[in-house]
This record gives C-alpha cells, structure tokens and sequence, in this order.
C-alpha cells in the first residue's frame, strides 16, 4: 500500500546506463513475456510507493541482506551469514564478490549508505523504525545495532534495497541504478511496458530468459487471451471466473493461491461522519462478507475475521466472523443521526483481484440500509495519493503481511502517524494509544511467544476500533503458457529469473 506518488522526472522512459537494450535475437520468441495488470509505481532510489508488486519488481534489480524463499523462510540474501553476540547487535558478513550490474563493487559501505538512506525517508522505512545505528566494519562486513532488542529485525530487512553509494546522491537521475539482483532495467515506458535485461554480474544461477518483457495489459481478458494464442508467456491476476475454464486446456499450467492479502474496508475515523463510533459498527454489522464473496469474486475468496490471515502470527482464532445484523445497524444509524449518510467509496481498478466488483457489491450492501454511497473507482496511481492526502473518507484497500508477522500492517497502517517512522501508511486517521502502547510491547518483546501474545492483543484491540473493517482474504492466479515451467512463491510474485524453458 503506497504512500507518495511518483516523482514528474520519472515519468518518462528510461534507459539503463549504456546503450539501448537491443532486440532479442532472431528467432520464435526469445524473451520472456509477462501480461500484467498494472504498471509499477517507480523504481528505488526514487520509488514513492510501498505497494508490493512495486517492491517485486524492484526485488528483480536490487538486493537485500536477508530474503524469503518461495516458501516464504527467511534466508541469506546479500549477508552469506549473521551473528547477534548481543540482543541488541547483528553483524552481518556480505556474500563475497558481489557487484553491481555495472560490474562495480558491492561493498558494506553501500550498504550502511543505502540502510541511512532507507531510514531517512524511504517508503519502506517502517521496516528499519528499530534500528539505532549501522556501520562498516571493514569492506564486507556491517554491523547494524537497534535501539532496544528487536526479535523481527531479520524478517523485515528484505525491505531495504541495497544501491550504490553514489546513485542515492543523485536521486531524480533518468538513468535507472543498477542494482545486485539477477536483472538490470533496460527500458521503462510507464503505463506501457518494463524491458529488463540479464545481470552479467549476477551470482546466482543465470536466469534462462536473458530478456524479459512485463507488459501492461489492463484488460483481464486480454491477458488471459494474450498467453492462450502464444503472444505471452505469463499472465498475472487471472480472472478467478476463468480458472476452471483455463484447467481443462492441457496446453496451459493455472496456480491458484489464497494469498496473504487482506482487503479492508477502511474508515477515516478522525473527523465526522466515521468518527461517531455507532456508525462504524453500523457498517460492519452491515456486511455480509460471504455474500460479497460470492458476488464478487465467484465464492473463491475466504471471509476475513481481522486483519491477518490464520498464517500469520498474532492471528486470534478467538476472533470469530463479524455477525450481520442490518435490524441492529439501522438501530445504529437512527441513533447517530446518519440515516440516509450519503458518502464516497473510494478504491482502485487496477490493484486488486476483483477490486471494481467488490467495490459494487460493497455498495449495493450498504444501499440495503438506505446508504447512498457513490463509487469512485480509480487507477491505483491516483488513487494512492488520494488516500494519503486525506482525501478520502472511506476507501478499499489491502494488506499483506509478507514477512509472516502482523507487526507489518499494525505498525505501518494502524499506528498513530506522528511525524515518526511507524505509521506511514495510516490513512484512516487512527490515533488510539492503547493500540500504540501494543504495538511498542510486541516489538519490545524478547521471546516469540511474548510477541504472539502482544500482537493478538493488539489485533483484538483494532477489531473493536473498527478503523479497518476486514472483509477477505484474496485469492490470486497465474496462467502459464506451453514455453514455461515455474512453480511460483506461496505469495505468486512474479519471479522471471526462476522460470525455465520447456
């Protein structure tokens, strides 16, 4: 869920350092081609978005000291190995010979320039709120040391990329940086197309499509069209009405995951008429999760209970479904005074499986009670900023926790947002310090089971807030085509550098 918008001087094409990519090479198709459905947000130094498709296609150009698998464990990334001799201190030493795709150095003084960076102001800042210092401790080794002991530190650096020194002094520059990653960007058309190109410098296993196309096809139909007639390899956000259609084709592979993403229905709860506690209630008495389900997303999603989903820690097994009871939410309503409450539902076309659907169904329930709620739905490029400016007093938007902890959406969308780190993505004006003082308690504790207690503690107390209305857990697909063999990460990012010929 991002925050800021991308800057004017990236809205333009860009060219990685050198000359343009060529062409592929003569023959039936040589890159890999991905249909998806929406561009990226910007690329890092420069990114002002924490939205996770933006980050995964970054993850494609620029390194981090720790990583998940496609399993989502956590594992060495650019750190080979780590060693914490103190609660409080992490030494990491830097995987040997790394460069950069311009062949120069990778060294730990890129590293702790790129760490400072991130903390200084980058969109993924609430990853690194605990850290006190960090330091080169000679040419590939870093030692990072917190303010207070920290037991989630190792799962939230796959957050901070890792540059060269000299591309975070200069950051607005048209030539993209290169990154350590397995790919180097060639060209960027917004809106149109992302062109990348094989890292010769890359450590890992030489990725077997040395170019890789990621085009932007915002019609689900015409990227599911695009991979059935061969003009694309891969297409992303599948259609679930589609899939048991694409399973009888033997020429095409479909994965279908519950993911980690769950959509709220999010309420600014500063200012009126949100901020009257009745006439939150009233609305989440008001949905029918597992009828929205069904009306929007053809029975494939999972009603949401809270805020994370069951593989999560911190999730609560206590906390049960939301009742309906609509006799209950007029009674509520009458008693507000908001009877009739006209009001604008904000949300994306182009982030979320089914997000134009959800945002109709959500619309036609709340008009059960005599609601009048116009639907404003948008591209995700205006309709971030949007809601990061205020603007919106109710709007769709999701969360996943991908580090397998709800410290992730508690601290960056339900903390208080005080000029600090934590609470960047808080666009529903949440500002509750008993949820504050939770929060502090689960990343203060010094076991695992501590921190499960606090975070459950601190998801039962969002619940009763009702800031954040849970309503389901998404369910996301890929199509592959003849020409590759994947078998994609538990979250379905995109992964090219790990797709095989056939």
């Amino acid at each position: 869920m991002p925050r800021h918008v991308l800057p004017a001087t990236l809205a333009l094409t860009l060219v990685a350092c050198g000359p343009r990519a060529p062409a592929p090479s003569p023959g039936p198709h040589d890159d890999l081609r991905i249909a998806v459905r929406a561009d990226v947000a910007g690329f890092f130094p420069d990114a002002r978005v924490n939205e996770s498709f933006t980050i995964q296609v970054n993850g494609l150009l620029f390194e981090t000291l720790t990583r998940f698998d496609d399993r989502l464990q956590l594992a060495p990334g650019l750190a080979l190995r780590w060693e914490s001799p103190d609660d409080r201190t992490y030494r990491f030493d830097l995987r040997p010979g790394a460069r950069f795709a311009d062949g120069q150095p990778l060294t730990a003084h890129d590293v702790v320039a790129s760490l400072e960076a991130n903390r200084a102001g980058w969109v993924t800042r609430d990853y690194l709120q605990s850290i006190e210092s960090v330091r080169a401790l000679d040419e590939t080794r870093v030692e990072i040391r917190t303010g207070t002991p920290y037991l989630a530190l190792l799962t939230r650096l796959p957050w901070a990329f890792v540059l060269p020194r000299g591309a975070l002094r200069a950051p607005g520059s048209a030539v993209p940086a290169a990154g350590s990653g397995p790919y180097r960007l060639a060209e960027w058309r917004p809106g149109e197309e992302i062109r990348l190109t094989r890292n010769p410098h890359w450590s890992g296993p030489a990725p077997d499509f040395a170019d890789v196309s990621l085009r932007v096809m915002p019609d689900a139909a015409a990227r599911v069209a695009a991979v059935e007639q061969g003009a694309a390899d891969v297409a992303d956000q599948v259609p679930l009405e589609e899939v048991e259609r694409l399973r009888r084709n033997p020429d095409l592979r479909v994965v279908e995951r519950r993911g980690l993403r769950v959509l709220f229905l999010a309420l600014r709860v500063d200012r009126p008429p949100f901020s009257d506690p009745r006439v939150r209630e009233a609305l989440d008495l008001a949905l029918d999760r597992r009828e929205l389900s069904i009306r929007a997303l053809h029975g494939r999603a999972e009603p949401a209970t809270q805020l994370v989903p069951p593989s999560i820690v911190g999730y609560d097994p206590a906390l049960g479904a939301a009742m309906v009871d609509r006799g209950r939410a007029r009674a509520l309503l009458a008693a507000a005074g908001a009877e009739g409450l006209a009001f604008r539902l904000d949300g994306p076309d182009n982030r979320y499986v089914g997000d134009r659907e959800i945002l109709a169904e959500l619309a036609r329930q709340l008009g059960a009670l005599g609601l009048r709620v116009e639907v404003n739905a948008i591209d995700k490029r205006d309709f971030f900023p949007l809601i990061e400016s205020g603007a919106s007093a109710a709007h769709l938007v999701g969360y996943a926790c991908e580090s397998g902890d709800a410290g992730d959406v508690l601290n960056s969308m339900l903390h208080s947002a005080r000029g600090g780190p934590l609470g960047s993505l808080n666009s529903l004006g949440v500002a509750d310090e008993a949820l504050d003082a939770l929060i502090a308690e689960a990343d203060a504790a010094r076991t695992d089971d501590a921190r499960a207690r606090s975070l459950r503690a601190a998801l039962q107390r969002a619940t009763k807030l009702r800031a954040a209305l849970p309503l389901v857990i998404q369910t996301e697909a890929v199509l592959l085509g003849p020409r590759v063999a994947w078998d994609p990460p538990l979250n379905l990012a995109l992964r090219p550098e790990r797709m095989k010929r056939r």
